[in-house]
């Protein structure tokens, strides 16, 4: 568990799972990323159960898997290791820069919060054959992949129909 160094004022601590959160396994591949969390949550007065914070930047802070695709790029489906849920690549193309911080902050029972997801790069609904699908998701997913190897997969269910 990771307590963020933020103001004392606050009745309230944040924090990141480090093991076991999609924010922690994302971080331990982009450890710069502590500190920008802490200079965006520093003066943030969170509230409510669910929060997205978008976060654009000045200058570029890294790299984003997920592209927008063209007719012309090679895409296929796959399930990452240990996940029932597939996702779309695109072959061949490689991360973007990106000046923008997603982060998914969720209040636990104590009242405490905990920063569950972050990414480099724009929010983006769930995948279509995720458990949080909104009616947004096909259509974004339809025009955005992965960049291949962004995340480890499943050989054994590559396939390039759309499984949604």
């Amino acid at each position: 568990m990771y307590l963020l160094k933020l103001k004392p004022a606050t009745n309230y601590s944040i924090y990141i799972d480090q093991i076991f959160s999609p924010a922690g396994q994302y971080l331990s591949r982009h450890p710069h990323l502590y500190k920008i969390i802490e200079e965006v949550l520093v003066d943030y007065e969170l509230n409510g159960k669910n929060i997205v914070i978008e976060t654009k930047f000045k200058k570029d802070i890294g790299t984003t898997d997920i592209i927008p695709t063209t007719p012309t790029d090679n895409i296929y489906y796959a399930k990452a290791i240990k996940s029932t849920v597939f996702y779309r690549f695109a072959k061949n193309r490689f991360p973007q820069k990106s000046n923008i911080l997603t982060m998914i902050i969720r209040k636990d029972k104590s009242g405490n919060y905990e920063v569950y997801d972050v990414w480099i790069g724009n929010n983006y609904p769930a995948l279509p054959s995720g458990r949080d699908t909104t009616k947004k998701s096909k259509d974004f997913w339809d025009s955005h992949a992965l960049v291949q190897d962004a995340i480890s997969i499943q050989t054994k269910s590559i396939t390039k129909t759309c499984p949604y």
